[in-house]
C-alpha cells in the first residue's frame, strides 16, 4: 500500500462524504477504504473526518489536504492513463446521461464517433435534477447539462452555447399579434413551456424585455422536441434553443417574434465524475 492508494481513497471520501461511498467507487471494501484513512489520519497525527450516522464531515486539516493534493493527484492519474491508453486497448462501457433532445439535435455525431473503438455506449435520458442525481450516485460517467454542479467531485468542461429565441408558428403569429408587436400581447395568448418553473421564458423576459412573466403555461412537457411540434401545430409560443427550430424558421414555419441585439444564451456544460478520469476510457 501507497500513499498514492491512500491519499485516492482520501479525496473520494473527501468528494463523497462517505467512506463506504468512496470504497464503492474505488472497488475497495469499507474496512480498507477505513484503513486507508486511519493510516494517513496517523502520519499527519490530525483526524481527517468527523463521523456521523449519514457519512463523513471534513475537518479543517481535510480541507487543506484536499486542496493541495487533489490537483497533483489528478494530474498524475490523468497522464498514467493517458500512457495505459497508448499500449492497450480503449474498451469497456461509457456511461452517459443528456437531455433527450440535445442528443437528437448535437450529440449523436459524437458519439458515433467512439464506435471505431472497443467500446459499448449507455445513454440515459432527463433534466437537470435527474442528471445530478446519477452522477452523484456513480451511475454514470458523463452528463450533459446547462448549469454547473456545485459538487466538489464533479467537473466540468463547456462546451457549447445555444441561442435563445421567441419563436411562434408564422400562421399563428399572423392571426393573434399585431404589428408592431408588443411583449404584453403574449401575456393572454397560450404559452407552451418545458415545465412549470418556465425557465427558458422567464431567462427570456428578464433579459430581453427587462420585465417577470407571471403566468402558466397552457402546456407543459418535459421535452422541447415536442414544444417545437406544438408550436409548429399553431397551438402557442414558446422560448427555444435556435439549433432545434433552425429548419422551421429557415422555410417559414416559424417567425421570430422578436430579434434581439443580444439573445440569451445558454451555456452547455459536460459533467463527470472526477473519479471516473481513472478509467482510460
Amino acid at each position: 500500500m501507497t500513499y498514492l492508494d491512500q491519499l485516492r481513497t482520501f479525496l473520494e471520501a473527501y468528494r463523497l462524504g462517505s467512506i463506504t461511498k468512496a470504497a464503492d467507487r474505488l472497488y475497495l471494501t469499507q474496512p480498507a477504504a477505513s484503513a486507508h484513512i486511519k493510516a494517513l489520519e496517523a502520519l499527519i497525527e490530525k483526524e481527517l473526518f468527523i463521523r456521523h450516522a449519514r457519512g463523513v464531515k471534513p475537518t479543517a486539516i481535510a480541507d487543506d489536504l484536499a486542496r493541495s493534493v487533489a490537483p497533483h493527484l489528478e494530474q498524475i492519474e490523468v497522464k498514467f492513463n493517458a500512457v495505459r491508453a497508448k499500449v492497450n486497448n480503449i474498451s469497456g462501457t461509457i456511461h452517459l446521461a443528456t437531455p433527450a433532445e440535445i442528443l437528437d439535435a448535437q450529440l449523436l455525431p459524437a458519439i458515433i464517433s467512439l464506435l471505431g473503438y472497443d467500446l459499448r455506449i449507455r445513454i440515459q435520458l432527463g433534466g437537470k435534477e435527474r442528471l445530478y442525481q446519477l452522477l452523484n450516485e456513480g451511475a454514470i460517467d458523463l452528463a450533459i447539462t446547462a448549469s454547473e454542479p456545485n459538487n466538489q467531485a464533479l467537473d466540468f468542461q463547456q462546451i457549447e452555447r445555444e441561442t435563445l429565441v421567441l419563436v411562434a408558428a408564422s400562421d399563428w403569429a399572423k392571426q393573434n399579434l399585431a404589428k408592431p408587436f408588443s411583449p404584453q400581447e403574449l401575456i393572454n395568448l397560450p404559452l407552451i413551456a418545458y415545465d412549470e418553473d418556465l425557465p427558458l421564458i422567464r431567462r427570456y423576459f428578464t433579459e430581453v424585455f427587462q420585465s417577470d412573466i407571471n403566468i402558466q403555461a397552457t402546456i407543459t412537457v418535459p421535452d422541447l422536441r415536442i414544444v417545437r411540434s406544438l408550436v409548429s401545430l399553431g397551438q402557442g409560443y414558446s422560448v427555444l434553443p435556435q439549433y432545434l427550430c433552425e429548419q422551421e424558421l429557415q422555410d417559414g414555419t416559424f417567425t421570430l417574434l422578436h430579434k434581439p441585439e443580444q439573445p440569451p444564451i445558454n451555456n452547455l456544460y459536460l459533467v463527470w465524475n472526477k473519479g471516473s478520469l481513472r478509467h482510460p476510457r
